[in-house]
């Protein structure tokens, strides 16, 4: 696989690497884990949003009104 970071972003990545003893590559792997965690994070709060807002609309709109 091959990655292509703007200059700036490389260097910062790389810095922040270095300083935590760590390689380039696992930065970046470690970088991919979290966005793909923040992610399914994200798409598990939406759906119990969806499901509260179905399943309790009637009970919302009443606490709306009040």
């Amino acid at each position: 696989m091959t990655l292509r970071l703007p200059n700036d972003v490389h260097a910062r990545v790389s810095a922040l690497a270095e300083a935590d003893h760590i390689s380039l590559n696992a930065a970046l792997v470690q970088a991919a884990e979290l966005w793909a965690t923040e992610r399914a994070r994200g798409q598990i709060v939406a759906y119990a949003v969806d499901d509260v807002m179905a399943r309790r609309s009637e009970l919302l709109a009443r606490l709306r009104d009040a």
